[in-house]
């Protein structure tokens, strides 16, 4: 194992010496602190421009505090004594022969140990008054004596090459952020987010309950910024320095777990030494997580030389990744990590572009909670029943099957293209562009609705219908992003589900019992059916044909305009109760919902097939049923065959529903309590896709006044 300090670089035999660290205690007056950082700079600044600047900084100051405060009110969080960490973390029977074969590698920091009473720190004799940078120095200190330190079990270890940067004034590259320090992989190329181990964090005053709300915010955001950077994360480690206290915290999906080591500086000036022995007890206890592999310790990959080359072995229910540069068919070569919103906690998914068997492919690890079905498992299901629309899977599995009640996933498939939003956003803005992409438009339409339809039938359900998850790739287009979907057990084909359960080690029926029990809103605000927005939670398959509708409608709107004129996304920033009697109100007006999606222009095809989408959502024996979909807990809309085959189209419909369907449907019709009565022959009830899931609700229609749409 090699191990280095960045600031000093010492060599592996020798240690930092300890003059140097009493003269940067004796020049405390001196060193520029990190909180004082952004005044300073106004400092500088030229009279005439200190106020805007001030005003500046203030305001800074001021989102920089309210976005740590939203971070730490998501965040559930418990100490845990160090026991249950190391069981916690899987390290227990590591710690065991750790303690058992390194007894007294810390014995060279007996005599260097600081105290550290009331607000002045001693060492060698000398005193200053307590900075947090000298924190971080006496924990550089360690650092590099415990590098240089050769002992039978240390020299064993494996090679990862971690090097320590002290950032109390400077901030993590490409970032504002300026932790206390960082622990960097040494064989990178460089010092960046990609390359961070686990982080420092340093508070002069001791925070005896655990981090406060302050303290636990900068270091939830400093952690945010590694998840967002490194798709290979279990958890992110940040060592936090306080007073005379060191505490491990982990910030895993579930939120944070915080475990005190004890006191790595001496309080007392008694000559007993009793506090140096707790300090070096306590050092010892840290030096076991400073020593962890990255793929114990963090990660569930080897990435101390990056995390380029991967190779995916094993069955969808136990998969094992290695960092493997030999060129082979099965490698996985990384070529892009794909920017998006990668949360402190809870569920979180990663998009990368990857070439693989010699053609570009798309990646893609999934953190849910372990009560979820997998994501691997729907596109399993849906592939053996040939449904529209899906990508080809080449691999899937479980990598992480349990860590805090998280499970992370992978997926490799074909590349998909690009998302109807970026499409649509590029192509948009072309001169003479309108028709083709009125043509898109139209077979996204098709396209998802049978994907979406089929899907129904065999007792899958979407749930996430946006523009981010419909692609385009050479005119093919994709439903992707099938991770709040939603299995329907009691539809599905006994034999299909006995085989998914065998191949993934899931219950889909216990699965679907916790779904429905626990079922909440899931979906992008924006593009939510009416129903979902006001919290009615028992969907169907029309809940997702409704957001194939505000979908085609958002990315029409972007056609002619410019980014900045584009701008009925801002609806999805308003409360899901206004936002569901907006849209009830832009659906009550046949002729204009176009232009209240700020929609401008339409071919006349594309609009005959958008009022034949909006009359089988919103009309039923001709009268407007918005109010009853602001209530109603059930949703009894159906479709006949008439109104489809417009949608679909011939090929399509059929597909949908083949012949031997139609005919099974026409004999099961008597049966009232499976079929819902209708005005019109040969009637395909596509609620029926669900039935065993959700019952009918009977009831009058009845026209609705404009008024009483926005009426709560």
């Amino acid at each position: 194992m090699t191990l280095s300090n960045s600031e000093w670089s010492p060599s592996r035999n020798s240690a930092q010496p300890v003059q140097d660290l009493v003269e940067s205690f004796a020049n405390a007056q001196s060193h520029p602190t990190a909180q004082s950082n952004s005044f300073m700079e106004y400092k500088a600044t030229p009279n005439a421009n200190r106020a805007g600047e001030l005003t500046r900084l203030m305001e800074n100051e001021k989102e920089l505090k309210n976005r740590r405060h939203k971070l730490v009110s998501s965040l559930s969080g418990e100490e845990v004594d160090f026991r249950e960490l190391l069981i916690d973390l899987n390290l227990e029977e590591q710690y065991t022969e750790y303690t058992r074969r390194s007894v007294g590698i810390c014995d060279g920091l007996r005599d260097r140990i600081p105290k550290l009473i009331g607000d002045e720190l001693f060492i060698e004799g000398k005193k200053s008054a307590a900075k947090e940078w000298m924190l971080t120095n006496w924990f550089s200190e360690i650092f590099t004596h415990m590098m240089g330190v050769r002992h039978e079990y240390l020299d064993a270890q494996p090679d990862h090459g971690y090097v320590l940067k002290k950032l109390e004034t400077k901030s993590m590259s490409g970032t504002a952020a300026k932790p206390d320090g960082a622990v960097y992989y040494s064989d990178y190329l460089n010092t960046k987010l990609d390359s961070i181990h686990m982080l420092i964090e340093a508070k002069i005053r001791e925070h005896i309950n655990g981090p406060n709300d302050d303290a636990l915010g900068q270091m939830a955001d400093y952690a945010q910024l590694v998840w967002q950077n490194q798709p290979t994360r279990t958890f992110v480690p940040v060592v936090f320095l306080h007073g005379v206290w060191v505490d491990l915290v982990i910030f895993a999906r579930c939120g944070y777990r915080y475990a005190r080591l004890g006191q790595y500086i001496s309080n007392s000036e008694d000559s007993s030494n009793r506090s140096t022995k707790i300090a070096l007890k306590t050092i010892h206890r840290l030096w076991f997580f400073m020593i962890q592999p990255p793929e114990r310790f963090g990660h569930f990959v080897c990435v101390s030389q990056g995390w380029k080359y991967l190779r995916f072995e094993g069955s969808r229910s136990n998969t094992t990744v290695e960092y493997n540069t030999d060129i082979s068919s099965d490698r996985v070569d990384i070529k892009k990590l794909f920017k998006r919103d990668v949360p402190i906690s809870r569920r979180a998914a990663y998009v990368l572009g990857v070439n693989y068997r010699g053609g570009k492919a798309v990646l893609k690890l999934s953190w849910a909670p372990v009560e979820r079905q997998p994501e691997g498992a729907l596109y399993d299901i849906l592939a053996r029943e040939k449904i529209e629309c899906l990508p080809e899977v080449y691999r899937s599995g479980i990598i992480v099957r349990d860590f805090l009640g998280y499970r992370l996933e992978y997926i490799l498939m074909e590349d998909c293209g690009e998302s109807l939003h970026t499409f649509f956003s590029r192509c948009g803005q072309m001169a003479n562009r309108e028709s083709f992409l009125y043509d898109c438009a139209s077979n996204v339409i098709k396209n998802v609705c049978a994907c979406l339809l089929q899907a129904a039938k065999v007792g899958v359900f979407h749930r996430d219908v946006s523009t981010g998850n419909i692609t385009i790739r050479e005119g093919k287009v994709f439903l992707i992003d099938w991770g709040f979907g939603k299995v329907v057990s009691s539809t599905l084909d006994e034999r299909i589900k006995q085989e998914i359960n065998s191949a993934w080690e899931i219950d889909l029926d216990k699965i679907t019992h916790n779904e429905d029990a626990r079922d909440n809103v899931t979906g992008t605000v924006l593009f939510m059916s009416i129903r979902v927005l006001m919290g009615l939670t028992s969907r169907s398959v029309f809940d997702d044909i409704e957001s194939i509708l505000y979908v085609v409608l958002v990315v029409l709107s972007h056609i002619g305009l410019s980014k900045s004129e584009a701008n009925v996304s801002e609806m999805g920033k308003v409360s899901h109760r206004h936002q569901a009697y907006w849209k009830t109100g832009c659906m009550l007006d046949g002729d204009n919902y176009l232009s209240s999606f700020g929609v401008s222009k339409c071919s006349d095809s594309l609009r005959c097939l958008l009022d034949d989408l909006r009359r089988m959502l919103f009309v039923q024996e001709g009268k407007f049923i918005g109010k009853k979909l602001l209530s109603c807990k059930f949703d009894d809309r159906m479709a006949n065959e008439g109104a489809l085959k417009k949608i679909l189209g011939n090929v399509l419909y059929v597909k949908c529903f083949p012949v031997s369907d139609l005919a099974s449907s026409n004999a099961e019709g008597s049966n009232a309590s499976r079929k819902r009565k209708s005005e019109t022959e040969d009637v395909t009830d596509t609620d029926n896709i669900n039935a065993s899931k959700m019952p009918k609700t009977q009831g009058n229609q009845e026209n609705l006044d404009p008024d009483d749409v926005f009426s709560p």
